[in-house]
């Protein structure tokens, strides 16, 4: 954004006094005017030289002196009220005069305006041309910061009033309907390592404060001194103010001790944004933008508010994990909150923040079911459904599959992993259980048994299951025993229903280290 400045200021210039050198005398409204000794004079019918006040002709208003010489280009005091008038001696009337000021004649000079008597304008504003200006006590036309209250005015040493305060240009001009950047109000003149802040002065005048909805299109926050405000910010519902939260001084952590926050961008953008993913530093780390510490995606919702769950009493419990050699190693614990974006479902814990990789939900509620879900790398966050091929911190490969639908028989849920049966492959908690060591291995998942091979593809022959002519497991039929498989149509089908007939001659796999414990 940029401050938008007036270049001039336009000043009319005063008539002049049509008094011909040829003339020697005329009659006036008030007096005589005579011209002696180069100069002119206003005199009364008994021929006395008016002093001191101000004769008309022409409609137009001259001013005689101490000793009755008419006065030009100069200030005049009369009747406690100030005037001025021009080089041909007319009172200036609905004009400016740029001048040193009446009482000290080496000062820098000073725009006053003159108004239709002729008074200098003082403690009040005019409207000039469509443009609204200030003059203080002494009359001098006010710029920068200006508080005006009642028939007070003055250059604001004290802070934004937001009903009574105001800018003004270089010109004079009040400041409408568009930004200014500069110091705070009570910033001494003299110091030049002074921040400098954005303000907005709305159609009125007045500073914005709060929430702005539609400047150019766009929302802003300010807080109750009319700096715009940038970052993160957050909404003091007791006060119904705004704030940022530098991350230096406060400790805000989101919906712990805030839960209305917004995110305005910089210091040189602002707004709130909106209807959107950003991906953030928590407030805390902010200040610091320290590149080692992690960044969170945050969701932005159309109203500006980043999206914070409004109660973790009612909300699932779960735990974040790694995908680490081969196994998945937990990290964290989280309340979770699922929530669809743009058709999408999404996880957030507690403080908003997207969850990514796996997370399994140790704790449902009514949106949740419990079981392990994946929702990609660190940038993508949309749960996965159906098969996925993921790499462990080794980049080694290994196959899971989540769920795609809700099946009664087989107990499937959309998005959790799939644990037992599935289209004849043994999952656990997604992971597709296969043999390692050999072609052939059992499995125990949750209780029940399987013989799977290095596909994992589970096995339902009662044969013996070989490598290299050597038996590895003994599936079939023997002595007083009969192997026998799983027909129920579910996610234990082929499972082993006698298990401890099994006869295994390798070392079966141990699906629970899969999964480490949290420390």
């Amino acid at each position: 954004m940029r401050k938008q400045t007036k270049i001039a200021a336009v000043v009319s210039a005063a008539a002049l006094l049509a008094l011909g050198a040829s003339i020697t005398s005329f009659a006036a409204a008030k007096g005589t005017w005579m011209m002696v000794d180069g100069e002119w004079y206003c005199y009364d019918k008994n021929g006395d030289a008016y002093e001191n006040t101000f004769c008309a002709n022409n409609g137009k208003e001259y001013y005689v002196g101490d000793d009755g010489r008419l006065v030009r280009s100069d200030w005049v005091e009369y009747d406690g009220e100030y005037y001025f008038v021009n080089s041909s001696g007319a009172k200036i009337i609905n004009d400016w005069r740029q001048t040193t000021p009446y009482d000290d004649e080496d000062a820098e000079q000073e725009w006053y305006y003159f108004q239709s008597t002729g008074k200098m304008a003082t403690n009040k504003k005019i409207v000039y041309k469509g443009k609204t200006f200030y003059f203080d006590a002494d009359g001098k036309m006010l710029t920068g910061w200006v508080t005006a209250d009642g028939t007070q005015v003055v250059n604001e040493e004290n802070g934004v009033d937001k009903d009574h305060t105001f800018y003004c240009d270089e010109t004079g001009a009040r400041v409408e309907k568009t930004w200014v950047l500069s110091t705070e109000p009570s910033t001494d003149d003299d110091d030049a390592d002074a921040d400098e802040y954005y303000y907005y002065m709305k159609s009125s005048g007045k500073v914005a404060t709060g929430k702005q909805n539609n400047i150019l299109g766009q929302t802003y926050l300010f807080d109750p001194e009319g700096r715009m405000l940038s970052g993160w910010v957050a909404y003091d519902a007791t006060n119904k103010t705004y704030g940022e939260i530098d991350g230096e001084t406060d400790t805000f952590v989101l919906g712990e001790d805030v839960n209305t926050v917004y995110y305005c961008g910089d210091s040189d953008d602002g707004h709130v944004k909106k209807n959107k993913w950003m991906k953030l530093w928590r407030p805390a780390d902010t200040y610091d933008e320290d590149e080692d510490v992690d960044k969170w995606w945050y969701w932005i919702e159309k109203d500006g508010k980043v999206f914070i769950p409004s109660s973790t009493n009612a909300a699932a419990q779960g735990r974040r994990y790694t995908f680490g050699d081969g196994s998945l190693d937990a990290k964290s614990s989280y309340y979770i909150t699922k929530k669809k974006i743009n058709s999408k479902d999404y996880f957030f814990n507690e403080n908003g923040e997207m969850l990514t990789r796996f997370i399994e939900v140790t704790k449902s509620n009514a949106d949740l079911n419990p079981g392990m879900y994946y929702f990609g790398g660190t940038d993508d966050g949309s749960m996965k459904t159906g098969s996925q091929t993921i790499k462990d911190d080794n980049s080694d490969a290994y196959k899971f599959y989540f769920g795609t639908k809700t099946v009664d028989k087989t107990g499937e849920r959309k998005g959790v992993g799939i644990t037992g049966n599935k289209s004849n492959k043994l999952y656990y908690k997604g992971l597709l259980i296969t043999a390692k060591d050999y072609r052939y291995q059992t499995a125990t998942v949750n209780g029940h048994t399987f013989i799977v091979n290095q596909n994992g593809a589970i096995q339902h022959s009662q044969v013996e299951y070989k490598e290299d002519g050597d038996v590895l497991i003994d599936a079939k039929t023997d002595g007083d025993y009969k192997i026998t498989f799983s027909t129920v149509d579910n996610q234990w089908k082929y499972s082993v229903v006698n298990a401890d007939a099994l006869k295994d001659n390798v070392e079966s796999i141990n699906v629970t280290e899969v999964m480490s414990t949290i420390d």
